[in-house]
């Protein structure tokens, strides 16, 4: 399952408490979630937040955006 999470626009930790509800809404073991946002402490708070709950993640853009894929299960 792929889910794209668009928080483009919203402030840090608004991005992240938006991934922590939509993985909680989404406990598939092979979610696969694209967030975007524009905060750059994002960059940072993103990485943190998958490590500290055991998720993989890639990062896939920088620009205009950024923008990660996020999953609980290698890709």
């Amino acid at each position: 399952m792929s889910i794209v999470l668009d928080t483009k626009g919203l402030a840090c930790p608004m991005p992240i408490i938006k991934l922590k509800k939509c993985l909680a809404q989404n406990a598939q073991p092979e979610v696969i979630i694209v967030i975007a946002l524009t905060d750059f402490g994002g960059l940072k708070d993103v990485p943190a937040f998958c490590k500290q709950q055991g998720l993989f993640y890639e990062l896939l853009q920088q620009t205009p955006y950024i923008e990660f894929k996020i999953g609980r299960l290698a890709f």
